[in-house]
């Protein structure tokens, strides 16, 4: 029996006092401060495209980017609350509403220039992937550093954790990128830009486990 109370003495005295999680909102807004100042940093580096800010003012080009950057923000919400453990599993969904928005937008980009242009509007441009790579050059970091702070998801929801984080990097990253390059058809921004965001959500889908097991925390 003292030998058991003893046991007891050493294990209460080696107890830390466990660190309770900041809120999703919280924890959510300081990852959005960070996206932005990577996203500004590199628009910087570039400079804002010429008549971006004339393009943005037109009612379907300011929906359009707006939905994107929406989803971007509420995709990201979602993710930290569904990596808390007990909390509702319809939190992934919040991002749809916008997701659908912008991707209609982009494709109503797509019927209007082929009102505009004919034919000619669905040529592809394979020079202009260069935004795609853009786009996954700052969604991996940016997906990277959220899938950090939800590290203790990797053992309640790692697949639809790491999906919306990699929507939400994506979507950030996309309408960064229209700040510094643009010039492309409305067809090539549903291909890459809308490719890429949705390339990178599966894959974050089906990587989910290992990307969680890659940092550590559902490995151990």
């Amino acid at each position: 029996m003292d030998e058991t109370n003893q046991l007891i003495d050493q294990l209460t005295a080696r107890v830390q006092p466990v660190r309770r999680l900041a809120s999703p909102l919280r924890r959510c807004l300081l990852w959005l401060a960070l996206a932005a100042a990577l996203v500004a940093m590199i628009t910087l580096m570039h400079g804002v495209r010429p008549g971006w800010a004339s393009e943005l003012s037109a009612g379907p080009a300011f929906m359009e980017w707006t939905s994107g950057l929406l989803t971007g923000v509420l995709a990201a919400y979602a993710v930290f609350q569904i990596s808390v453990p007990g909390r509702s599993r319809a939190w992934a969904y919040l991002p749809v509403p916008a997701l659908v928005a912008w991707l209609s937008g982009m494709s109503w980009g797509c019927m209007r220039d082929y009102a505009r242009l004919g034919g000619d509007a669905f040529l592809v441009e394979l020079a202009s992937s260069e935004c795609a790579l853009a786009i996954a050059m700052t969604s991996v970091p940016l997906g990277l550093l959220m899938l950090l702070m939800v590290r203790h998801a990797g053992v309640v929801r790692p697949g639809p954790t790491a999906m919306l984080a990699g929507l939400s990097a994506a979507a950030l990253s996309a309408t960064g990128v229209s700040l510094y390059h643009g010039g492309e058809s409305a067809l090539m921004v549903l291909v890459w830009h809308g490719g890429a965001v949705i390339a990178l959500s599966l894959a974050s889908l089906m990587f989910g486990r290992p990307l969680f097991a890659w940092i550590g925390h559902a490995k151990r």
